[in-house]
């Protein structure tokens, strides 16, 4: 599967209640606590790859994300499974990967004209809105354009385009947080 998917940092209350307006339908909510990890043989923050693991309400999910494919969204293949958390990480660790960083958020989602939005808030970083549409197939170039342009039409009725977007992780504005303090 490839998550095409735009990241944006901006307030959520106009656009949420816009889009509830519009008959968005709520999907939940979530408290989202992400593991990430790294291997010393192949180092995701230079390969710009993502494996995690995370909790979500209390069930385990492995994610490996590979490279974006474009610059100005988060488009790249993704593969999930379910887990149990701790015993993957035991797992990963005895593989000799280990822990690169933290990230919590909480997230509600809603759907809306076959997006999935989700709006976080994630610890210590702040408000963002994450535009997400999936397509079981990349080999259509022409696909994958379409829907970012087609996430990017529906941020532009919020005052938002490309130049807004952010293909920062949120676990590399965590850690670059870190530095900082």
């Amino acid at each position: 599967m490839f998550e095409v998917e735009v990241k944006v940092r901006v307030p959520h209350d106009k656009i949420k209640q816009d889009l509830i307006q519009k008959g968005a339908e709520f999907a939940g909510a979530e408290e989202q606590n992400d593991i990430y990890f790294n291997s010393a043989e192949r180092d995701f923050a230079q390969t710009d790859e993502a494996l995690r693991i995370r909790s979500v309400n209390g069930a385990g999910e492995i994610t490996y994300k590979g490279k974006k494919i474009d610059t100005v969204s988060k488009t790249r293949p993704e593969y999930n499974s379910p887990v149990d958390a701790d015993e993957m990480e035991n797992i990963l660790t005895a593989l000799g990967y280990f822990v690169s960083g933290a990230v919590k958020k909480r997230r509600e989602i809603y759907n809306w004209n076959n997006f999935i939005i989700g709006f976080d808030v994630v610890e210590n970083l702040g408000e963002f809105v994450e535009v997400e549409s999936n397509l079981r197939d990349a080999s259509d170039k022409t696909e994958i354009q379409n829907e970012i342009d087609r996430i990017f039409e529906f941020l532009g009725n919020y005052g938002l385009s490309k130049e807004d977007s952010i293909t920062t992780s949120y676990l590399e504005m965590v850690l670059e947080n870190q530095k900082k303090q």
